[in-house]
């Protein structure tokens, strides 16, 4: 009787182990009522028996829903990180993943040092400011041969400035566009841009152009590699600077003709442009957001038009040690104006590419504008306030707090080239300490 007995524990349990669906628990009802019938087993264990197949039957369909739960949850994830890598979303429209997001803050407190006469001695100044920008680019076309780029910035409109300062009594402040243009990439060394761009001519520094300055015009830049190792680029592009209401004004415009070459040779890299600023209509007229540095008439217009001629050089070494780079760059700028029409820049910088906490590079640099070398609505507006006629030295260290996280100190010591006898040379120093996070 016992060995019968232990036999049908023994089917019990392979019952049990199969998941008891409610058709199977029928069956298994009907075998034991039949047990006990045949005085096998008794009521009593019978309903134990019972018991002990409903509880393995639920704590068997407990641990499959949690499996399969634990299973859709590890493949949503993986399937979340694979479309963010991809930058595609399976579960939002298809529109949504050809337009891709970036952008930046910056959080900057500056000190400013101006001497502002001979006899008046020197003016402090000390400002809390933020730049925001936030950009997008949308491919129009699967193979991205057309795009729409549209950028959005905090600032007041300068176009050498996306700055805000802290002031007026917690005012808030406006949104900008900081540019919005079209493209077409028919080859892949060959693009067509039309709009307000990010400036698409090669610039070693600022001497000649802002940073932040994005000229609204058409370009056409050519980038195209002969070997692994070099190549060549060529830009030509046209960019309108004003444009008057009255059909008795004409509006002056600017055309860039730019081309250069690089290379990487070992562990030795350099690049060069030369550049060439056909300007039209500059001379006789007055233009916005001037610092009034260039030599006018009378009527405060310009006389020249600043026809120009720019060279831009970088050579450039790459170590496997501490230091991870070292680079000597330098500008040339020479105007069609009369007199007082050079500029120049020169300097190094050397460290290691700002990715991550504890990366670093130093900057040092020295530009000289002549009063006419530059139109003056295009230099560094940091550098004495975007003037011509100025000298002086920048001094700039980046240094990562995290990935994507950088803190940045930028000097500049700058003043007058010509001034008047028994006048100073008006010094002025500036100080920007940076915390810069990008997204």
């Amino acid at each position: 009787m016992k060995k019968i007995t232990f036999f049908l524990c023994l089917v019990a349990a392979l019952f049990m182990s199969v998941n008891v669906v409610p058709s199977h628990a029928g069956e298994v009802d009907v075998l034991i009522n039949k047990l006990v019938e045949k005085g096998i087993l008794t009521r009593q264990e019978a309903e134990l028996l019972l018991k002990d197949m409903q509880k393995e039957g639920q704590r068997q369909e407990t641990a499959v829903k949690e499996t399969a739960e634990k299973v859709a949850k590890e493949t949503a994830e993986k399937t979340v990180k694979k479309e963010a890598a991809s930058g595609k979303w399976a579960s939002v429209p298809k529109w949504v993943n050809r337009i891709h997001f970036k952008g930046d803050f910056r959080l900057r407190y500056q000190y400013q040092n101006k001497y502002l006469k001979f006899d008046q001695g020197d003016q402090d100044r000390g400002r809390g400011r933020y730049r925001w920008r936030l950009g997008a680019i949308a491919d129009v076309t699967k193979d991205k041969k057309w795009r729409v780029g549209f950028g959005l910035s905090s600032g007041t409109g300068d176009p050498r400035s996306t700055n805000q300062t802290f002031t007026n009594s917690f005012e808030k402040f406006g949104v900008r566009i900081d540019y919005a243009y079209a493209q077409y990439k028919p080859f892949e060394w060959l693009t067509a841009i039309g709009g307000q761009m990010k400036n698409p001519l090669y610039r070693v520094q600022d001497l000649m152009w802002d940073t932040d300055i994005t000229p609204q015009g058409v370009a056409v830049p050519v980038k195209y590699w002969w070997s692994d190792d070099a190549y060549f680029f060529v830009t030509p592009a046209l960019f309108v600077l004003n444009e008057f209401k009255s059909q008795d004004m004409d509006d002056p415009w600017m055309f860039v003709l730019q081309g250069g070459a690089g290379a990487n040779i070992g562990s030795m890299w350099a690049k060069g442009g030369i550049s060439w600023y056909q300007n039209s209509k500059i001379k006789g007229n007055i233009l916005k957001w001037s610092s009034e540095s260039n030599t006018r008439n009378a009527d405060g217009e310009y006389i020249y038009n600043y026809n120009s001629i720019a060279l831009d050089v970088i050579y450039g070494f790459k170590f496997d040690s501490y230091i991870k780079h070292l680079a000597f760059f330098g500008q040339y700028v020479r105007s069609t104006a009369d007199d007082k029409n050079n500029a120049w820049l020169a300097g190094f910088r050397f460290g290691r590419s700002v990715k991550k906490f504890a990366d670093w590079e130093l900057r040092y640099s020295y530009r000289y504008l002549q009063r006419d070398s530059i139109l003056d609505i295009l230099p560094d507006s940091d550098a004495y306030g975007g003037k011509t006629n100025a000298k002086g030295h920048e001094v700039r260290l980046n240094f990562g707090l995290a990935k994507k996280v950088v803190f940045s100190i930028d000097y500049y010591n700058m003043r007058k080239i010509d001034y008047a006898p028994g006048k100073d040379d008006d010094p002025e120093d500036v100080l920007q300490v940076d915390f810069n996070f990008k997204f």
